[in-house]
């Protein structure tokens, strides 16, 4: 397959669901081609990820990518060598995944090379994952728990902003909650009333 193909195979595979899976890839999320050059680059989002996932593909390669927001370029040596200990320490633990810096800012990259040749579903869905595991990793060896529940949370808000704009009913999105996430009807009503009023006291989300 060529790259065009290939992306079109990719954006599939991300918008099948699964309802009885437990894999990531399984879950609904909504992929587009965000850039076309020498390679080709998609957007995944998913309700339940606070960050988007990219997929670029190039030559006989795809890379899948998480931009977790850290940027170390302006942090003073001591914590900057830190960091850099802690991914090097991380890294040992994955053998697909590698935790890089990328542009001026020195931004922390997650990322997981993929060989098209022997690439499958099954193989797509295992990186996919591992991703986001490695995700998970670098927010625990960072101390970053905090702040990755409140992009949590602000996702959250930031759908059913964007469910009322659309004009999609109150209820509706309170079902959206309690399917999506998992939540009662009682604490999906609540988190959506106390956002649609612009409440800031959010904080039981998980």
């Amino acid at each position: 397959m060529d790259k065009e193909e290939w992306a079109n195979t990719f954006i599939k595979w991300l918008k099948e669901v699964k309802e009885d899976s437990r894999m990531p890839l399984d879950e609904k999320w909504d992929a587009e081609i965000i850039e076309r050059n020498e390679g080709i680059l998609i957007k995944a989002s998913n309700p339940k990820q606070p960050l988007d996932v990219y997929v670029g593909i190039a030559g006989n390669f795809a890379t899948l990518y998480i931009y977790p927001g850290i940027e170390t370029a302006t942090l003073d040596n001591s914590q900057r060598l830190k960091i850099y200990r802690d991914l090097l320490l991380l890294s040992d633990n994955w053998r697909m995944v590698k935790y890089v810096l990328a542009g001026d800012e020195d931004e922390i990259v997650i990322k997981t090379d993929l060989d098209l040749a022997t690439l499958g579903r099954e193989e797509f869905s295992d990186a996919l994952a591992v991703t986001l595991l490695a995700l998970n990793d670098l927010v625990e060896k960072l101390g970053l728990e905090d702040k990755y529940k409140e992009a949590q949370l602000l996702h959250v808000i930031e759908i059913i902003r964007r469910k009322e704009e659309e004009g999609v009913a109150k209820e509706d999105i309170v079902e959206y909650l309690i399917k999506t996430f998992g939540v009662g009807r009682d604490i999906a009503n609540e988190i959506v009333n106390n956002v649609l009023e612009e409440k800031e006291d959010l904080g039981y989300i998980r």
